[in-house]
């Protein structure tokens, strides 16, 4: 019992030591995090947080038709990328508002895209995918990041998350969590 209480205290030391470690790193408690350089609008490079303003990182995906997208096509619009997945439930709640913000404003906003990038290398594969897009009657444009590829270039740690992108190609907005109608058509307002 001694014994098994000297390596629970031992173990306990060392997390918290870990923690201390990498919460005073000097990158802000991340290690080898990348940044943007440049001014360039649409890039290879990975996007983080402190990069807001910076060029958004293109990608080249497929969407459920077999067609290649690539966010640089969009120059000259807002573009909003919501990274999301089927399994997870706030992707799931946050649906109906993406689909809202399509409809109602979309639609009347030719100037503004909506595109809906699924994490399809996390996900349950496609024919699941084009099911519960079928199901749930998702009529926004959905492209697949199969190889994960666009999940390791904008840092995508945290689903749903959401870029606004500018007409540019710079990220002006990054959120983490479900977002609602009323706040999209707010951010790209600005």
């Amino acid at each position: 019992m001694k014994r098994l209480i000297q390596s629970g205290t031992w173990a306990l030391v060392v997390g918290v030591f870990g923690f201390y470690l990498l919460m005073t790193n000097p990158n802000g408690g991340t290690f080898d995090e990348p940044r943007l350089e440049g001014d360039t609008a649409v890039t290879t490079q990975p996007v983080a947080t402190a990069d807001i303003a910076k060029a958004a990182p293109d990608f080249a995906l497929q969407n459920l038709q077999g067609e290649t997208i690539k966010l640089s096509d969009f120059r000259g619009k807002k573009v909003v990328i919501n990274f999301w997945t089927t399994w997870c439930p706030p992707c799931q709640d946050e649906i109906p508002e993406l689909q809202a913000f399509y409809d109602e404003f979309i639609r009347d906003h030719p100037n503004v895209v909506l595109i809906g990038l699924n994490l399809s290398k996390e996900d349950y594969g496609e024919t699941h995918i084009n099911q519960f897009i079928k199901d749930i009657d998702m009529t926004f444009p959905i492209v697949l990041d199969s190889d994960g590829d666009a999940q390791k270039k904008y840092g995508i740690m945290t689903i749903p998350t959401t870029f606004i992108v500018d007409e540019q190609g710079k990220v002006l907005q990054k959120i983490l969590g479900p977002v609602t109608k009323e706040r999209l058509i707010e951010e790209v307002a600005r």
